[in-house]
């Protein structure tokens, strides 16, 4: 038998629902918690959620602009895409003791756009955020944006940041 996947979710029932689970425990007899499991899953299949790995091999991350960060020489401001989500990195003009395992990427998010422009909330949009520290890690199902886009940023955005500068001064 298939192990079950375990997916975080957060799901809120009211007590109108609690208490209907409660009174139909006691009317079979079947516990609760048996009913409450039911409940949920239920639900999770009725949201027909795709939870679906990417594979990062199939991944595009496109740049679409840099800005120096004023008062930190070397360090730029970086935006762009990674398949439907945007992502932003400071990314220093050298390793840091504050970087993503000791690199030059200070500060780095992704989030879902959709999901910002809805909820007006940029954290609730973000599928990863690093902020001189961890504030959400990049879950399993997120992964595979991380890695593209870091490793996008950590070998070829000098190149596309300088190529902007040459533009700029032509």
């Amino acid at each position: 038998m298939d192990k079950p996947k375990l997916f975080r979710k957060s799901i809120y029932l009211t007590l109108f629902q609690l208490r209907g689970l409660e009174q139909l425990s006691e009317y079979d007899g079947i516990d609760f918690s048996e009913h409450l499991r039911k409940a949920v899953e239920q639900y999770l299949k009725n949201q027909k959620a795709d939870f679906s790995l990417v594979k990062e091999t199939d991944l595009t991350v496109s740049f679409t602009e840099s800005v120096r960060e004023s008062g930190m020489p070397g360090a730029y401001w970086i935006s762009g895409l990674v398949d439907k989500y945007a992502f932003s990195a400071l990314l220093l003009g050298e390793n840091s003791k504050w970087g993503i395992e000791k690199g030059r990427i200070s500060k780095f998010s992704i989030w879902d756009p959709v999901v910002k422009e809805s909820s007006n909330n940029f954290l609730a949009s973000c599928i990863v955020n690093y902020d001189r520290g961890w504030d959400i890690r990049p879950s399993r199902i997120a992964k595979p944006y991380y890695n593209k886009t870091k490793s996008w940023i950590e070998h070829d955005a000098d190149r596309f940041i300088k190529n902007k500068i040459l533009d700029i001064k032509n």
